[in-house]
């Protein structure tokens, strides 16, 4: 666990007079603990529920299937395992995992805990019934990123960036978005040296327009260009980053467009610094499309990164919290024009006490233009 983590917890523990928290959302569990909830495969057949974490003052304490085994001394948490799978019998790890939770909270004052009840399977939550609520209360705890966080999240994102600049030898006319897709899959893995749980929107020609989706039998046309929003995880921490890889030369068109989302771009970039409003800096990105004639993309201008590819802070109209150092933020503007193109470019960025720093270097690179 994280040290700064741990500080920062038992400070907000202290802050809501509370002797302790059950975590049982992926995300908070994960960013808590450094244990990494197995999710390439989807929900596990042989858990009973979400891993949990009892967060105290003075330990943490994870509740987890046997098969999804953590290295708890170098977590530095306490444990507490259930049997998930056997070789006979009917499976019936819920119970198990309930059997788990009650010795987790036997002797505990239930009232003196918060609980994240948006993420408690509904016999946990039966038993947490006098906690109190905190759903969702971690967010801004996790928006402002440690040291060890945000050396987690530059290795993400270099991950990120190799994608980018793979993707030139790849992206040809006659190819298949999905045969790209496999050998630019391949390529991470290889660089990554282990499976990635990776999303992407990896779309082609005319879909470009309709904002994301994911690789189809689509062949790619000369003169066309592929979007690539590629998320992949890397260890907790997930990275972000998004282009438009042309197959031989664009069109004058695309380029005209790529030019002004570039310039958007930049212009939100440099109106990130500590103190800066989220829905200023979203409101000015659009208005910059406008000035110029544009229509403005119908999605958010940035969004936080960390243990969950989607997470405060959010660029957005409304949000009027404050921007503070060590925030790490994906800006992605974009134009879409159905039926014809459309043009994404996302960077992803640190808040620092002089303004930002961009962390990944696509748009810097001579393949790029």
């Amino acid at each position: 666990m994280d040290p700064d983590q741990r500080s920062r917890l038992t400070a907000w523990l202290r802050r809501e007079n509370l002797a302790g928290a059950l975590l049982a959302s992926p995300f908070s569990v994960d960013w808590a603990s450094g244990h990494e909830s197995a999710i390439e495969t989807g929900p596990n057949p042989f858990a009973g529920g979400p891993s949990l974490l009892l967060v105290e003052p003075d330990t943490a304490t994870l509740v987890y299937p046997d098969c999804e085994a953590p290295d708890l001394a170098a977590l530095g948490l306490r444990g507490l395992a259930y049997a998930s799978y056997t070789p006979a019998g009917p499976l019936a790890p819920a119970a198990r995992l309930l059997e788990k939770t009650r010795e987790l909270l036997a002797g505990k004052n239930v009232r003196a805990l918060g609980a994240e009840f948006a993420a408690l399977p509904a016999p946990l939550a039966a038993l947490l019934r006098a906690a109190r609520p905190i759903n969702g209360a971690l967010s801004e705890l996790r928006a402002v990123k440690s040291p060890a966080e945000l050396a987690a999240l530059r290795a993400s994102l270099a991950l990120c960036d190799h994608a980018q600049a793979v993707l030139p030898s790849l992206v040809r006319s006659g190819r298949t978005e999905l045969a790209i897709w496999g050998d630019l899959r391949a390529a991470l893995e290889s660089q990554a040296g282990h499976r990635l749980p990776l999303l992407a929107d990896f779309i082609s020609g005319a879909r470009t327009a309709e904002i994301g989706g994911p690789p189809t039998n689509r062949v790619v046309a000369a003169g066309e260009w592929l979007l690539a929003d590629i998320v992949p995880r890397l260890g907790n921490y997930w990275g972000d980053i998004c282009g438009v890889i042309p197959a031989g030369e664009p069109k004058p068109r695309l380029r005209e467009l790529k030019k002004v989302v570039g310039e958007a771009l930049d212009l939100a970039i440099s109106l990130v610094r500590p103190g800066a409003i989220p829905e200023e800096i979203d409101r000015a990105t659009r208005a910059f499309f406008e000035n110029r004639g544009f229509t403005p993309y119908p999605h958010h201008t940035g969004h936080g990164i960390g243990v969950c590819y989607h997470e405060e802070p959010r660029i957005v109209t409304g949000n009027r919290t404050p921007l503070a150092e060590n925030m790490v933020i994906a800006l992605e503007p974009g134009l879409y024009h159905p039926g014809e193109c459309g043009v994404r470019l996302e960077d992803v960025v640190l808040v620092t006490a002089a303004g930002c720093e961009v962390l990944t270097r696509h748009r810097r690179a001579p393949s790029f233009a």
